[in-house]
C-alpha cells in the first residue's frame, strides 16, 4: 500500500467533486449514488456499525481498516471527515490500486 499515493487519489476526488461526505453520504449510499466507501479507522462504534451497516445492506463496498480521520481530512483539506464515499469509478480505480 501506498498511504502518499492513497492520500493524493483522494484529494484529487475532493477536489473534482467526485466525493460525498458527511450525513450526504448515509443518504446517498441509501439512493445508490455512491460506489466506494472509505471509513475511518478511529470513528467511534456506533457511527462506523451504522455505515457499515448501510453498505452491507446496499451492497456497497468498504474499507475500515487503513486510514484514520486525520488522513482522511487532510486528503480532504478539511477538519473531521471520518467517512467519504466515491461515486466515479475511475478514482474508486485509482484508490484501490493504491490499498
Amino acid at each position: 500500500m501506498n498511504k502518499t499515493k492513497l492520500l493524493n487519489a483522494i484529494g484529487l476526488a475532493y477536489n473534482s467533486a467526485k466525493l460525498i461526505k458527511g450525513e450526504k453520504l448515509l443518504d446517498s449510499i441509501k439512493r445508490n449514488k455512491v460506489k466506494f466507501v472509505i471509513l475511518s479507522t478511529d470513528m467511534g462504534a456506533s457511527q462506523k456499525k451504522k455505515f457499515s451497516d448501510k453498505c452491507k445492506f446496499y451492497n456497497i463496498e468498504f474499507i475500515d481498516d487503513v486510514l484514520t480521520v486525520d488522513e482522511i481530512s487532510q486528503a480532504c483539506g478539511s477538519t473531521t471527515i471520518v467517512a467519504i464515499g466515491v461515486n466515479d469509478i475511475n478514482i474508486i480505480k485509482l484508490i484501490k490500486n493504491n490499498l
